[in-house]
Formats: structure tokens, sequence, C-alpha cells
């Protein structure tokens, strides 16, 4: 059997495994309920704007209504009155209305008119004095129509990226950490319980006669990290879904190298802890031994975790360290990035060391797992894992 055809059998049956329970079933449809309810509870008290109330005099074109409906891009909407120039004029003046256009065209504006709204009637005065002159010219709509169609005129934005934008994406990047963190620490649950599982129940025995360890456990991080993958996209699909539904903001163009950059990091942060997490079931043989087992492992995400919440906004040099050490490196090295304080060689110096110690650690927990899955009855030490492995 091949090394790609043995880790595809375990991931395959780790992943079928676990997507039929009823406890990924619940916890999956329990965590889309959960963020669906916190992108639309908010929305409910959202105090949605009153429409503007706006007085046309009676003897003003009838386009001039239906010019400000097409011209409120932002759907305020109106609430227009025919009146007399005195009704509309007194009415702007004691707070009736919030703006108003009479005969000329004129724009009437109060102490109460909001600067949209002035920017809103003066353009459609505009409007209707342009089509009038049109009319005069003996130009026809559709002719206006295309003098008056703006053209495509590409922008190109060339200001500096300042500290409110460096602020905002460091804050968008620790949001990420913080998803990461949990994934992270979620899934490596998944994988140390899995192990000890197995080697409870001597399934293990059966599927070393058959593969060699370290495919073993590939196979499974890789059966288990699908799945957990799976879950997040189907939340982030939900999300999306819950989010054009509500009409909530796109996300900002400066945030989406942070998000880009935060997945790259986030699957190196996975491999490389769900390694140990393997590396750790397999010196236990209970359920009860398998969380002290992974204790130094919690430890190690726990520190990443602070020290990138606590250095938000600052790149000090506890932070600048830490980006370069691998148990750190997954969720301070995205923060950096996040903030324009790292710089491309130190980015490439990290991924690197990154890939390299996860493939060292893979070699190392695949010597310890190897001889830690057939010993039962007891904590194995770490020293007899290893001596206890085949060469």
């Amino acid at each position: 059997m091949t090394p790609l055809r043995a880790i595809s059998l375990v991931a395959t049956r780790d992943f079928a495994e676990r997507i039929r329970s009823r406890a990924f079933q619940l916890s999956t449809g329990f965590t889309m309920l959960l963020v669906a309810a916190f992108l639309i509870v908010p929305t409910f008290f959202d105090d949605d704007p009153e429409p503007y109330r706006v007085a046309v005099e009676t003897t003003v074109s009838a386009d001039i209504e239906p010019t400000m409906e097409a011209l409120d891009s932002e759907g305020v909407g109106f609430v227009f009155s025919r009146v007399p120039t005195e009704v509309a004029s007194s009415g702007v003046e004691n707070g009736d209305y919030e703006g108003a256009i009479v005969a000329g065209p004129e724009v009437l504006i109060g102490d109460g008119t909001p600067g949209t709204l002035r920017s809103l009637l003066v353009a459609a005065a505009t409007t209707s004095i342009i089509a009038e002159r049109a009319e005069d010219l003996g130009l026809d709509p559709t002719t206006l129509t295309q003098l008056l169609t703006p053209p495509d005129i590409a922008v190109s934005d060339v200001t500096p990226v300042t500290e409110d934008d460096k602020e905002s994406n460091q804050g968008f990047a620790a949001i990420l950490a913080i998803v990461m963190f949990m994934v992270i620490v979620t899934y490596g649950q998944w994988i140390l319980i899995g192990v000890v599982e197995e080697k409870s129940n001597r399934v293990v025995e059966m599927v070393l006669g058959a593969l060699r360890p370290h495919r073993l456990l590939v196979g499974k991080i890789a059966g288990i990290g699908a799945l957990g993958l799976l879950q997040v996209l189907a939340i982030v699909a939900m999300s999306i879904v819950v989010g054009r539904f509500i009409d909530l903001p796109a996300l900002p163009e400066a945030a989406v190298g942070t998000v880009v950059w935060s997945i790259v990091w986030f699957f190196l942060g996975f491999g490389f802890y769900a390694t140990a997490y393997a590396a750790a079931g397999s010196l236990v043989s209970r359920q009860e031994e398998a969380q002290n087992a992974a204790f130094p492992l919690t430890i190690l995400l726990l520190a990443s975790f602070y020290t990138a919440l606590f250095s938000v906004g600052s790149d000090n040099p506890v932070l600048r360290v830490a980006s370069f050490l691998p148990p750190f490196a997954p969720i301070t090295m995205p923060l950096r990035i996040a903030g324009g304080d790292a710089a491309a060689w130190e980015i490439a110096v990290s991924l690197s060391v990154m890939v390299v110690s996860t493939y060292l650690l893979v070699r190392f927990a695949g010597r310890v797992y190897s001889g830690g899955l057939l010993r039962t009855g007891g904590k194995v030490k770490l020293r007899e894992a290893w001596r206890s492995a085949e060469a």
C-alpha cells in the first residue's frame, strides 16, 4: 500500500466516523444558530432612520419627487407634501419640514436640515433646471440622459496607510486570533480524545498491523482537520448568507489580506498543534489522563494567545520574538502582518521556520506515537515511548 493511499484511508475513516456522530451534528447546528443569532438579534434594536419630511411647492415640476428618490442612495426615503410657498417656508422655519423646494426652483433649509438632505435638494433642483433648459433647446430625454450619464473613471487610492487603518486591521486580526485559538483547541481535543479512545479499545493494534505509525498519525490529523475545516466553512457560509439577508457591510478591502494570511497561519498552526495533541494522546490510556497530558500544549496556546492579545496596537520586542517561535507564530505573526510591522523577510523566515518545525515535529511525534500507542495500563513517559518505538 502506497503512503498516500494509507494516509487517505485513515483520513477517510476518521472523517466519516465523526461526521456521522450526533455530537458533531448537534455542535455544528448549535454553533450555526448561535452565530446567526449574534448577527440577526442586534438588527432588531437598530433604529431605522425616519424619512425626510420635504415640502414641494405646488407649481414645481412633478419630476422633483422621483428625481429625489432616485438620488437617495442611502435609502432613507421621503415624505413629500405639496403646499403653497408660504406654508413651505414657515414649515421649514418651524421644523414641520426638514427642507423644501419652491418655484424658481429655490431650495429652503433650516436649522434642522441634515447635510445629506441639503445635497439631495440642490441636486434635484439642478436636475430640474437642466431638464427645462434641454427642453427649451429641443433635446429629447434620451439625448439628455446620454449627456448626463457619468463615464466610468478609474479611481486609485494612493493615500498611505494611516495609524487608524493599522489599528483597525490589528483589531480585526485580534478577532481572527481568538477564532484561531478556539478552533485549534477544539479540534486538537478531538484528535487527543480520538487517539485515547482507539488506544483504550485496542482498535489501534489491528490498524498498526497494516500501517506505519506515522502514516496513521498524519491520516488522523488530515481526517479530523478536514472535518474541522468543513465545520468552519459551513459556519462561514451561513454567516455570509445571513449577512446578505440583513445587509451587513462588505469586508473592507484592507482586511482581505489579513484574512488570507490568517488562513495560511491557521493551517500551519493546526498542523503543528494537532501533531503534538496526537502524540500526547498516545502517552495515556484513559480519558481522565488525557487533559493532564495535553496541559503543556494548552499552556503554550494560552501564552501565545495572551501575547498577541496584549500586544494589539504595538510591535513590541516580545511580540517580534514570539512571531518567529513555532508555538507562538501562528497567532502572533498575523497580528504583526495586519499592523504592517512585519517585513517581507521576517514573514518568509517565520514561515520557513514553522514549516521545518512542523515537519520535524511530525517525525518526532511519529516515533513517540509508535512507542506509546501499544503501551496500556497507565501513563507512559515520553522517554519510555521514544525508546520503545521501532527505529
